[in-house]
């Protein structure tokens, strides 16, 4: 059972790069329900994260949130995996920052850095990608000296990453081209 959750969760992340979102809400929908049953949090977890997307990708923040909340929950009281961890509380960052909770989001992404930083040998990628979208907060928040330094992180570990998008993206924002 266990197996076939995991299938339909990768079915739900290839529906959607598909550009199949009801595809990939049904199944995440199914996801969830069977992961429900299957006594495995890192399991529920994945199936909640796939759908927290769906729901984001149709713009329904607030189920979004609530999925990403109950995965948040599961995390804390539950042995998931750290970088699991670390993920869905960034992405929880990523919908609160869109429901314009910005002290919150930016909370919930500080949360995650500290995890991800903890985990050995995370990739230099995984870590840019944690403090990009927190840089955005503090430019949001007119807080720029606070941008600049994330930015300059996120741009060196894009570098060491040979990410040439993340570098194009971060060299952009420090020079004000937004």
């Amino acid at each position: 059972m266990q197996e076939d959750i995991h299938e339909l969760v990768e079915r739900v992340y290839a529906a959607r790069r598909d550009s199949s979102p009801d595809e990939a809400d049904a199944l995440a929908t199914d996801a969830v329900e069977y992961a429900r049953g299957a006594n495995d949090p890192e399991l529920l977890v994945r199936a909640l994260m796939a759908k927290g997307q769906c729901c984001r990708d149709q713009g329904r923040y607030e189920r979004a949130e609530r999925l990403y909340v109950e995965a948040t929950n599961i995390c804390r009281r539950e042995p998931v995996d750290a970088l699991v961890t670390a993920h869905v509380i960034r992405h929880l960052g990523d919908v609160t920052a869109e429901l314009g909770r910005f002290g919150m989001a930016q909370t919930h992404y500080e949360e995650a850095l500290d995890l991800y930083r903890e985990i050995p040998d995370v990739p230099p990628v995984t870590l840019a990608n944690a403090i990009r979208p927190l840089a955005r907060l503090y430019d949001r928040l007119d807080d720029h000296a606070e941008a600049v330094e994330c930015w300059r992180e996120a741009r060196d570990l894009y570098e060491r990453a040979d990410s040439s998008v993340g570098v194009e993206e971060c060299t952009r924002r420090l020079n004000g081209a937004g």
